[in-house]
């Protein structure tokens, strides 16, 4: 028997996850944990699924997918450019 797999249909969205999506489930992390909804000893696996979700989204902003800024984490690696120095003076 063969299966058939129908495309969806315009006006359908397909299952999956967005950037956005991942991106929102951190900002819910943050907001829940800020307000106390979450008991200390379930914080330690919010924390890692939390820093799971950023790991992902640091990972895709690497491969060049545009996923806007990452979320605040202690692992994340901003790059900035350094600042120009400005050049010594000779002495005299």
């Amino acid at each position: 028997m063969s299966e058939e797999v129908n495309a969806p249909e315009e006006g359908q969205q397909q299952g999956g996850l967005s950037y956005g999506d991942i991106q929102a489930a951190v900002q819910i992390i943050d907001v829940t944990t800020k307000r106390g909804a979450i008991n200390g000893d379930e914080l330690v696996q919010v924390g890692t699924v939390r820093e799971r979700l950023v790991a992902f989204l640091r990972y895709a902003k690497e491969q060049g997918e545009d996923i806007g800024e990452l979320p605040s984490s202690p692992y994340n690696q901003q790059s900035e450019e350094p600042a120009e120095e400005a050049p010594a003076e000779a002495a005299e």
